[in-house]
């Protein structure tokens, strides 16, 4: 109930937003596009207008950036919804929103959460900056289900479900990078540690990374482009791994001489999340995803502005914040915690209805 209770204010938020500037609520706005045009058509058969790279030249491979995962569920889905797909990409990210949610209360409760912080971390992860693309045709809801559920495996010792929902998520993002390891360095330390469920800890281990690999292996032999993946996110979003130069220089540019919201609070949040990842104590494969996930957001170059949106997958973060919250009086709880989530939806918004370049 409480995420399709924020989903929804979420929704009406955004459409207020860009009523208030004139601005048509674009749902398939931006990634939503390639995704939904990835489920209908493939790879090879996407709309060539839109596939060019950053110098704007024709770059047929340039779809082959987005991880496949999402749109094949999104196309198994169309067939209930007779080849609709953009309401079975709506519905398939609304049924992962919630499963996310279930997924964070659980976890939530491995880190020590009571009945009121499970409930407060579900709010703040529904309703944290950039959620809105939980109710797009955006990855990110499954993504982020997949990666609760997988460490509460972890957590649980239920091995094969941690491998399975590691490939799955592999499939699904490149954000899933950081969850692969941790499940096989939890995998292998079982393995050495405990004699029950030896086996199950073996698959595990084989199982974690092959969605991932396998996919990355696909577009090398299939691309032709030089890097295959990686050399086609460099030539068509300028992405490469630069140890957080990029990241850096661009957040003191923007603290200082920005006289734009987005951007500026778009560099409060990655700075929040390093400071907190530093200073969060969590179970050691929560706190290692954690910090995988926060330094692939902030190690490469590329498009800064979808930042915000990438760290949705260190919801952690909003756990740890959510027990803290749950510790104050009930009514301070409800309005702090109203405030926050209200300021979320904002920020989502805004970054719909007013600011003009991709999330």
């Amino acid at each position: 109930m409480i995420v399709l209770t924020v989903r929804a204010l979420g929704l009406l938020v955004t459409w207020v937003m860009c009523a208030a500037n004139h601005r048509a609520f674009d749902i398939e706005a931006w990634d939503g596009h390639f995704y939904l045009g990835i489920a209908d058509y493939g790879y090879s058969g996407f709309d060539p207008s839109v596939t060019y790279d950053s110098q704007g030249e024709y770059f047929p491979s340039a779809p082959m950036a987005f991880f496949p995962g999402y749109p094949l569920a999104v196309r198994l889905s169309g067939l209930y919804f007779g080849g609709h797909l953009l309401a079975a990409a709506l519905t398939l990210s609304l049924a992962t929103s919630i499963a996310a949610g279930y997924g964070v209360a659980r976890l939530a409760r491995h880190l020590g959460a009571g009945r009121r912080g499970q409930l407060v971390a579900v709010a703040l992860t529904a309703g944290a900056p950039m959620s809105v693309v939980y109710a797009m045709p955006y990855p990110e809801a499954l993504l982020v289900a997949l990666a609760a559920w997988t460490l509460v495996a972890i957590l649980e010792h239920r091995w094969v479900l941690a491998g399975l929902g590691a490939a799955a998520a592999g499939l699904t993002s490149p954000m899933a990078g950081p969850l692969i390891p941790v499940v096989m360095v939890a995998g292998l330390i079982h393995l050495f540690r405990v004699r029950t469920h030896r086996i199950a800890a073996v698959v595990a281990v084989a199982v974690a990374p092959l969605g991932m690999l396998g996919y990355l292996l696909w577009v090398s032999l299939v691309s032709g482009v030089p890097g295959g993946y990686f050399g086609i996110t460099e030539r068509a979003w300028g992405n490469h791994v630069d140890f957080g130069a990029t990241t850096a220089r661009w957040v003191l540019d923007t603290v200082t001489t920005s006289r734009d919201a987005f951007p500026v609070l778009t560099a409060a949040v990655i700075i929040a999340a390093v400071v907190a990842t530093v200073r969060t104590r969590m179970p050691w494969p929560v706190w290692l995803y954690t910090a995988g996930t926060v330094a692939l957001v902030v190690a490469h170059s590329g498009l800064i502005q979808d930042r915000v949106r990438l760290l949705l997958s260190a919801f952690p973060l909003l756990i740890v914040a959510a027990i803290r919250f749950s510790r104050w009086r009930g009514r301070t709880t409800v309005f702090a915690v109203s405030g926050v989530v209200l300021a979320g939806l904002w920020f989502g918004a805004h970054s719909l209805g007013v600011w003009p370049y991709s999330i």
